[in-house]
């Protein structure tokens, strides 16, 4: 059996794992898969979110409902749980690059993206305060005066919670804040984030820590 069909067999046998919402299975095949060879991060990024990201654009088609959203999202928090710290110790930690505030705008409830993201900004170097889901501007704005943090790092999964993100970026322009923000999220484009005003775009993780150290940096945005 060639590596190729490996790989295959083995992302096949995942997604049914979350398609089923088995966590004792899918765990199961996560830690198979990094006894094999698989890297943490590639197989959170190339194997688990991708499926997310699908059942995402499934709710905006009626394709699925959010509540078998929720649940195939519970189900890989749980691979992710995993996975998540094994990242960290993969990553080589720099210090005292900056301060991040990150968390998923109002109106969303999906976090798993960002719980990734946020550990890679952490082992990157970052002092991240993760603000979880559903967060307000409000929070975003009073958290970052008070951290004076560095950037703010927002994520939405969801069309609809797009006006949310705009509202944010509109609020640390209004408030004049000396702070970077970057956006992200499968329903995010680097369109929108120029439309929005926002300094960089990430489509993942290690994109995200890329462009936050171009940031940080002071190099142009996107």
């Amino acid at each position: 059996m060639t590596i190729k069909i490996q790989q295959e067999e083995f992302i096949r046998n995942v997604n049914e794992a979350i398609i089923d919402w088995d966590k004792k299975r899918l765990v199961s095949l996560v830690m198979e898969g990094l006894e094999a060879g698989f890297m943490p991060l590639e197989m959170t990024g190339q194997v688990l979110l991708p499926v997310l990201q699908k059942a995402c654009r499934e709710i905006d088609t009626h394709d699925i409902s959010f509540p078998e959203l929720v649940l195939l999202a519970d189900t890989i928090k749980a691979a992710l749980d995993v996975l998540i710290p094994k990242i960290k110790e993969s990553l080589n930690r720099a210090t005292g690059k900056g301060k991040v505030i990150i968390g998923t705008v109002k109106g969303d409830i999906h976090e798993l993206g960002k719980n990734l993201v946020a550990a890679v900004f952490e082992s990157g170097g970052y002092h991240v305060t993760d603000l979880g889901k559903d967060v307000s501007v409000a929070d975003f704005i009073g958290t970052a005066e008070k951290e004076k943090a560095d950037i703010i790092a927002a994520s939405t999964l969801l069309t609809p919670t797009l006006i949310s993100m705009e509202e944010l970026l509109k609020e640390v322009r209004a408030r004049k804040l000396k702070v970077k923000t970057i956006i992200g999220g499968w329903a995010t484009s680097p369109e929108f984030a120029r439309k929005i005003g926002a300094d960089a775009w990430a489509d993942d993780a290690l994109e995200g820590l890329f462009k936050l150290d171009r940031l940080m940096l002071g190099q142009d945005h996107d």
